[in-house]
């Protein structure tokens, strides 16, 4: 992956359950399924922060497209590769009539991941409820802690 594929300028963090974050990194999850439309220009780099008992960055993977559908159709176009069971789906868009779909590739484990102690304590990261910005600066920081 070359620094031309991706927006210079900034990442998305994504808060995952381990599971999720797992499936991202062994190419099983191509897709993640978002209540809210990221604010992000695509192709973008992802940091992946698996919370629970993991509480760790724990690779990247780079989002090449986003868009939102009718959870209907993001079911139909994306089901299968969103590692989510449909009461799963059903249950986290409840009250919505939309959902988004981030399109990922490129997933890329960390040789080690980065526990949420030497985060905070070396770049004052607090991991986000779902999602997050960084700036180009601080990518580089969290992925070199």
């Amino acid at each position: 992956m070359t620094e031309r594929m991706v927006d210079p300028a900034r990442a998305l963090v994504l808060s995952l359950k381990p599971r999720f974050a797992e499936a991202i990194l062994d190419g099983t999850k191509t897709v993640e399924v978002r209540r809210v439309m990221p604010r992000i220009t695509v192709p973008t780099l992802a940091l992946l922060y698996a919370s629970g008992s993991t509480r760790a960055l724990v690779g990247t993977c780079v989002v090449r497209s986003v868009a939102r559908y009718p959870a209907d159709e993001l079911w139909q176009l994306h089901g299968a590769n969103t590692a989510l069971s449909r009461a799963e789906f059903n249950t986290y868009l409840q009250g919505r009539d939309c959902g988004v779909a981030l399109l990922l590739d490129h997933p890329d484990p960390l040789t080690a991941p980065i526990p949420l102690h030497t985060l905070r304590q070396t770049h004052g990261f607090r991991p986000p409820q779902s999602l997050a910005y960084v700036c180009h600066t601080q990518r580089e920081r969290l992925l070199a802690a």
